[in-house]
């Protein structure tokens, strides 16, 4: 192997002499294939860059010619000899007249990597913007340049030189200072320049990296003092300008010219140090991480110190853990005999490598993004105590106290979450636990008790303490624990410190531990106590973490917790959590913002199925008294089957909110509450469909039992299609239910959609079939009408679009807004408020606002004569106020319809839909 290297370093050689003789003012392209013993060596070189004049001396020109070769070697071993064997030639090498080599520099390595090429930079050179977007960045990051790239195929591609600047540097000579050196044009000026000039190339161009051109700019006295400029790309070592200035030294000093070794100046104003060379101020360099860490950091140089501006180094043995977790689902094998190996892998690696983990950030959040694969991929398997404990005391070894700078830096940067994933991700790798009996954990910074409940009867009663000084404990009575679940109670010392509070407008900090109960059940009532860190704080406040606040980064919330004691040196906390109406058309569930959203949900449900309730009542005491043609009838039995949906899906609803989610009745009371939400939306389209005939199709007339059919099938038909259809698909895979709440996922398989699609459609429907009614409507009106007769016109329109725009299910249009903004209170509020009291609009537009329902029901009770007088003195009306249909003072709809004003709103619709 060494033979070999002599000869490739040899040859190299001789190919930088033959090159430097080539023609080089028409440029020069060849390519040798040579055999180095029994290596296989290619090489190919270009001259591409512009030829660039120097300075003139003399009679003759001098250029600068730039030489790019492509050196093609199987073996990395040669590269470091290679390095070395180019930095000890004696440069200027005078290879021929007027020729000579001034530089020799490794600039590129390419290494295979699978399929790709990675073809890396060396110091002080880099790949161009339009390389890095034109080919893949190692790191996938980039700014202006990148040190590496992935390619196909490498040949043509070579790093270059970074940006230079100009380092102004001085030493001085002990010889006498004479006054033709103030003179540029002195024989004595130019002999000094080029004197020194040469010294000053042949001393940095053998031990400098990156230096480009040396210029002696002028001579002052004090024996003699020279200045000159050393152009360079940035990243300089101190020692290497050391050994340069020592050359210098002895080649001045053979031509007679005394320097003082120690004079060398020039870094002042500067950054300089040994990790990061030399740079100017404002500069920024990237460079690589260590040998152990894969990434980059990227310094500035500010007032004479390189400042780490971001430092994106990740152990690389826990980057190749994370690049296997990635792997992991789409992995042939099996998750539950996968998942163990790597969680058991990640534990002993954080373990091992704990100290360079915890003053890491960026390795700190790929350990996070492993712990996230892992909680996701245990979703729909039982982990066993093993593997908790190992997924515990890997978070154990990444939220000490000497991880806090580390983790300072990741809640500065707005957009990181990973604090709060850590945590989401304890919390639901800790659901998939299950035990017989009970199983206890305890490390430094976490303290884990798991139980098994076994009696209804009993209260959970869990209490911590660490290291005798703070703790905490939960409560949980026993009507929350009737189904017998597991429960994993988890304790934290430190996470409070890492945990942020990101509402910067308060003094705030969380003092106390931090406890998490995990229960698989709906539990809506625990109460828990703390021990308070710093008893010189006051005003205590009851927090949970509200995983969906600050774009979802996290943060500390009131919502649902209160202190309901309070001692000096503790506090007791209650927290309750309900399900809102608005999640119904959200693919998220909905933050516990507010209580305001959840009392409205459970308000407005109560005074809906009671006010459905009301409606069904009245309709069978009135059925008989209005049912006395076909459109009558079809309407109200499209009405009391609406009702009839709304009731039943609001009961399934609120059944859905108590129900534990990891029971099959979750996915029961889900099915049902998906069947009649969606026969509530088919019935409201089949009552736009009736509408728009008796309105628009005047002339078409179907049979009262073909009329029943086409409601029926619509109705009740195709909501059990889709719902029988969405449950076949999803249920099988465990996916057709949510994991926090009884209602259609979406995350996995986005079911919902099966429910978000129809409504939306049959709103999209019914709205275009209400712009036709009005249309057709305000048509009918156009005449010779004074503007009171427009303004009147205008409100009973304005009337007819508040009555049919609840009543044909509308309001649900809201539910787009659910979808686009989960997070938005405004638009929640809204809907809620809306849609639960959808019961309520019923009654009142559907029912109590009909003219022959309440005829009906005054002459049902033996008020007939009071209805008949209401009649008698309404029919007789013939006011223009409402003439919406008549042309030129014909006033047809009085002659049809009770007129009085608090009823024509839903006296024009019921004749619209009665008139045969």
């Amino acid at each position: 192997m060494a033979m070999h290297a002599v000869n490739l370093y040899s040859i190299i050689l001789l190919l930088l002499v033959n090159i430097s003789q080539a023609e080089v003012l028409h440029g020069y392209k060849d390519q040798y294939n040579l055999k180095v013993g029994c290596t296989s060596v290619n090489r190919e070189y270009q001259i591409n860059s512009p030829l660039r004049q120097k300075r003139e001396v003399t009679n003759l020109q001098e250029y600068v010619i730039h030489i790019e070769m492509f050196v093609s070697i199987p073996d990395e071993s040669f590269l470091d000899g290679l390095k070395q064997f180019l930095k000890n030639i004696p440069y200027p090498l005078d290879v021929g007249q007027n020729v000579s080599v001034t530089d020799g520099v490794l600039t590129t390595i390419c290494t295979q990597n699978g399929e790709q090429t990675q073809c890396k930079c060396e110091n002080d050179y880099a790949w161009s913007y339009t390389i890095c977007n034109k080919y893949k960045s190692c790191s996938g990051e980039y700014v202006n340049t990148c040190d590496c790239i992935e390619v196909a195929s490498p040949y043509g591609l070579y790093c270059q030189a970074k940006s230079s600047f100009v380092l102004k540097m001085t030493f001085s000579m002990d010889n006498e200072f004479v006054p033709a050196l103030n003179n540029k044009s002195s024989l004595e000026y130019n002999q000094y320049k080029s004197d020194i000039e040469d010294a000053l190339m042949q001393g940095y161009s053998g031990t400098v990296k990156s230096v480009q051109t040396v210029a002696v700019t002028g001579f002052r006295s004090g024996s003699v003092i020279v200045d000159y400029e050393v152009a360079t790309t940035g990243t300089l070592s101190s020692s290497d300008f050391q050994a340069g200035n020592n050359k210098i030294t002895s080649a001045l000093l053979e031509k007679g010219y005394q320097v003082n070794p120690a004079s060398f100046t020039g870094f002042e104003g500067f950054c300089n140090n040994s990790a990061y060379g030399v740079g100017q101020d404002l500069a920024t360099i990237v460079t690589a991480c260590s040998a152990q860490e894969i990434g980059n950091i990227t310094v500035q140089c500010k007032n004479g110190t390189w400042n780490i501006i971001s430092k994106k180094c990740v152990l690389k043995a826990i980057s190749d853990i994370l690049s296997d977790a990635q792997k992991l689902e789409s992995s042939s094998k099996p998750v539950i005999t996968e998942l163990p190996i790597l969680i058991e892998q990640l534990k002993n690696t954080s373990t091992l490598f704990k100290n360079n983990i915890t003053l890491s950030a960026a390795t700190i959040s790929s350990v996070v993004d492993i712990l996230t694969i892992f909680s996701n991929a245990a979703k729909n398997i039982i982990i066993s105590e093993t593997e908790l404990k190992g997924f515990i005391e890997t978070v154990n070894n990444i939220i000490g106290s000497e991880s806090i700078l580390s983790w300072d830096a990741l809640n500065k940067q707005n957009a990181d979450s990973s604090s709060s994933h850590l945590l989401k991700s304890v919390e639901l790798f800790a659901t998939s636990f299950s035990t017989n009996s009970s199983f206890n954990l305890e490390t430094n910074n976490i303290n884990l008790k798991a139980i098994k409940i076994t009696n209804k009867n009993s209260a959970y009663n869990e209490s911590f303490k660490f290291n005798n000084t703070v703790g905490g404990s939960v409560s949980i009575p026993p009507s929350e624990l009737s189904t017998l679940p597991v429960i994993v109670s988890i304790a934290y010392l430190s996470l409070s410190d890492i945990l942020p509070v990101r509402n910067h407008t308060t003094n705030e900090k969380v003092n106390g531990i931090v406890l998490t109960t995990i229960v698989n059940s709906i539990v809506k009532n625990v109460s828990l106590d703390f021990e308070m860190k710093n008893t010189s704080l006051g005003k205590p406040e009851c927090v949970f973490w509200n995983f969906d606040l600050f774009n979802n980064t996290g943060s500390w919330d009131t919502f649902g917790c209160r202190s309901v004691a309070s001692g000096k040196n503790n506090i007791r906390c209650q927290c309750e959590h309900l399900t809102s109406f608005s999640i119904l058309m959200s693919p998220e569930d909905i933050p516990h913002k507010d209580e305001t959203l959840s009392y409205i949900t459970y308000i407005g449900l109560g005074i809906s199925i009671g006010s459905l309730f009301l409606c069904l009542l009245i309709e069978a005491i009135v059925w008989q008294s209005v049912n006395k043609n076909k459109t009558s009838y079809i309407r109200h039995v499209s009405i009391v089957n609406l009702a009839l949906s709304l009731l039943i899906a609001d009961i399934w609803f609120i059944i859905g909110t108590k129900i534990d989610v990891s029971t099959p009745a979750c996915s029961a009371a889900t099915f049902f509450t998906h069947f009649f939400y969606l026969a509530l939306f088919f019935w409201m389209l089949t009552l736009a469909i009736l509408l728009f005939f008796r309105v628009v199709l005047v002339f078409k007339d179907l049979g009262k039992s073909q009329m029943l059919a086409i409601a029926f099938c619509l109705g009740y038909g195709c909501p059990l299609i889709i719902a029988v259809v969405s449950v076949a698909v999803t249920a099988p895979g465990g996916n057709y239910t949510r994991t926090g709440a009884c209602w259609l996922n979406w995350d996995n398989t986005m079911v919902l959609l099966a429910f978000v699609i129809p409504a939306l459609v049959i709103i999209t429907i019914n709205f275009i079939i209400l712009i036709v009614v009005i249309v057709k409507m305000v048509r009918r009106t156009i005449g010779d009408m004074s503007r009171a007769e427009e303004t009147s016109t205008l409100k009973v329109v304005a009337r007819c679009i508040a009555i049919l725009t609840p009543f044909l299910g509308l309001t649900w249009g809201f539910g787009i807004g659910t979808l686009l903004a989960p997070c938005s209170m405004g638009i929640l509020v809204v809907f809620a408020v809306l849609n639960s009291f959808q019961g309520f609009f019923v009654l009142v537009f559907g029912t109590l606002l009909d003219s022959k329902i309440r005829d009906a029901l005054l002459k049902k009770f033996s008020l007939s004569r009071y209805s008949s007088q209401q009649t008698n003195t309404t029919s007789g009306i013939s006011s223009d106020r409402y003439n919406i249909f008549g042309k030129k003072k014909i006033h047809r709809l009085h002659e049809v319809s009770s007129s009085s004003d608090s009823t024509l709103n839903i006296g024009l619709y019921s004749k619209l839909t009665e008139n045969n």
